[in-house]
């Protein structure tokens, strides 16, 4: 826990420091990711969603989790409705295949273009949940979807792009704010996901001991990650000198946040990590086109090469499996090998 009195920032500090923070991120170009607001009229399926939210909170899936589930189910009874189709016992197979079909060619609303074939594959998948729980609640006495198939191929993956130790540091150097220290601290220094860098809260650090429990991470999984005393150094840095300025709640949580007060999400963080890449000018670095799932990536490779043991590694980065793990063996290899040939 955090004990510390932190400053309060003066109102001209703060409205300098957050016209600095929207010319870093280029907030005026962001377009506001608003959650689409989508009104159901049929009572029942209110009713069954709300139930199905309940369902899925109790199984203990992370925040993230919930919300997706509930938004592709959501998605599916609002289109069931605008289709006529009011009673879920009236729900056939055709109607998947033409829900499917839906996805397909809809627009994405976040980006130009349709729905990535992976998003529709994860969509359906929480779609086919969905009608499980129906079946199991008693709802549904035959699940449409049971004799359902629908081709998905998984793209082959592309070799993983790692940073240099010199280029992260160069990154470090060309940091302009606390809080773009601390975002590459959790994301190479601590190896986090961009999610669960989003949801560190001040109560999951312990900056004496240099732990960070992360509470839910991927597969609703609880670990804790040990920091460097120069990640604690950015993260105390970061609570008594900046953190303040963007605070509007006193109950606020989150450790970091973005202009509004609120918990800075993941797309925010991205956002800021692309503007630090820009800024450093470097076409070494900016050509990679790097994401935070890039840091970990980094972070992994570097601890290998300096002779940390594999298992050691795949508890910090919280693999399930070895195997995960061992692709970072293989990178610097793969690289070479390509600038090579």
């Amino acid at each position: 826990m955090l004990s510390a009195t932190y400053p309060v920032a003066t109102t001209d500090q703060e409205k300098e420091y957050r016209e600095r923070i929207k010319t870093i991120i280029g907030i005026e170009t962001i377009v506001a990711m608003k959650k689409r607001v989508i009104k159901l009229k049929n009572k029942q399926y209110k009713t069954i969603l709300s139930d199905y939210r309940q369902h899925v909170r109790i199984l203990g899936y992370s925040e993230n989790g919930q919300e997706i589930k509930y938004a592709n189910v959501l998605e599916l009874l609002t289109w069931l409705e605008s289709e006529g189709i009011q009673e879920l016992t009236g729900v056939e197979p055709v109607h998947i295949k033409a829900y499917h079909e839906h996805l397909r060619h809809r627009p994405h609303k976040k980006q130009v273009g349709v729905l990535h074939e992976s998003t529709i594959h994860h969509h359906m998948h929480n779609v086919r949940a969905f009608f499980a729980w129906l079946q199991e609640s008693g709802v549904l006495i035959t699940n449409p979807m049971s004799t359902l198939r629908f081709r998905f191929t998984k793209a082959k993956s592309e070799p993983r792009t790692i940073l240099t130790i010199t280029q992260v540091q160069q990154l470090y150097r060309t940091s302009e704010t606390l809080q773009e220290r601390v975002i590459l601290s959790l994301s190479y220094g601590c190896g986090l996901r961009a999610m669960e860098l989003s949801s560190v809260n001040l109560n999951d650090l312990n900056l004496r001991d240099g732990i960070l429990t992360v509470p839910q991470g991927k597969g609703n999984k609880r670990r804790v990650v040990p920091m460097s005393h120069r990640v604690q150094q950015d993260i105390k840095d970061y609570i008594s000198n900046e953190r303040d300025l963007y605070i509007k709640d006193e109950a606020e949580l989150a450790l970091l946040l973005n202009i509004k007060g609120k918990r800075l999400r993941h797309y925010t963080a991205r956002k800021l990590l692309q503007a630090l890449v820009k800024r450093t000018g470097d076409e070494a670095i900016i050509s990679k086109n790097i994401a935070l799932h890039n840091l970990r990536h980094s972070i992994a490779t570097h601890l290998l090469e300096q002779g940390l043991p594999l298992e050691q590694v795949r508890n910090f980065l919280d693999h399930s499996h070895l195997e995960t793990t061992e692709v970072y063996t293989r990178v610097n290899q793969a690289q070479l090998k390509a600038l090579l040939s």
